[in-house]
């Protein structure tokens, strides 16, 4: 027969087998496992887990990692907040080659109005967040996004196909064109079906038009399988507040080296 003690060494075993280091531990996900804030208390007495910001709660002697905690908005809270551009990227090893400058922006993507919870937003890789509207820039909403595992984590993030999309959307207030040239430099093996679908389900014609004015810079061989007449790049020019020249196909400003000549 188990004595309390026992009982409760047996659940927060549970728990935790269920949480790999580095994932929070919300306190919905926590009532959903018979965890009381009484027992909360005494786990956290017993030094076997400290909060971390409202409403989350981790196992003691480790700190939340950005795929943790994206882990826990999207499993335990069911929000569709998902790692975009650089930083999706980034997580799925297409930036080795890119010299490292200032600490980047954590970059996600959501729906509209999805707010992400003040325990989140206290976390040290939280501190310079960039956070794009889904709902204003693709539909369908979720197109092409994929999971991706790490360190016993699967989370959905954006595909390198949208992942790019969405950081030439950041040009050029919160997101660098000589990055974003580089990060494009890497992409040698984009898939154009889906790329195809990604760019007819982009409704920022800025975005698109960056995308395909880079990708025609660089030159990859998959740029040349797109079918450029099924895009909607829009009417008229798009000028932007930077030193360069307009682009003769794409009509929008764009770095005087993005220009085939």
């Amino acid at each position: 027969m188990q004595t309390a003690g026992q009982t409760i060494g047996t659940r927060i075993n549970s728990l935790l087998a269920q949480c790999p280091p580095g994932v929070p531990m919300t306190s919905t996900w926590l009532a959903t496992q018979a965890v009381s804030p009484q027992l909360l208390q005494n786990y956290r007495a017993s030094g076997w887990l400290n909060q971390v910001g409202r409403g989350a709660w981790i196992r003691a002697g480790t700190t939340p990692t950005l795929t943790g905690a994206i882990y826990a908005l999207q499993k335990m809270q069911s929000l569709k907040i998902y790692p975009a551009a650089r930083t999706a990227l980034e997580l799925q090893g297409r930036t080795h080659y890119i010299p490292l400058g200032s600490v980047p922006s954590v970059q996600l993507s959501s729906e509209a109005d999805t707010h992400l919870p003040e325990w989140f937003s206290q976390q040290a890789f939280a501190q310079h967040l960039r956070v794009l509207n889904s709902s204003i820039l693709f539909d369908p909403i979720f197109a092409s996004l994929t999971e991706h595992e790490t360190n016993g984590v699967t989370i959905k993030v954006s595909t390198p196909e949208r992942a790019m999309l969405e950081y030439c959307q950041l040009l050029p207030k919160y997101a660098d064109f000589e990055e974003a040239r580089q990060l494009m430099e890497g992409l040698t093996a984009l898939r154009s079906d889906l790329l195809q679908s990604t760019l007819q389900a982009c409704r920022s014609v800025k975005a698109k038009r960056l995308f395909l004015a880079l990708a025609e810079a660089v030159g990859h061989r998959w740029y040349t399988e797109l079918n450029l007449d099924e895009i909607e790049l829009g009417s008229g020019k798009r000028t932007l507040p930077i030193t360069g020249g307009l682009h003769p196909r794409f009509e929008i400003t764009v770095p005087d080296t993005w220009i085939v000549r």
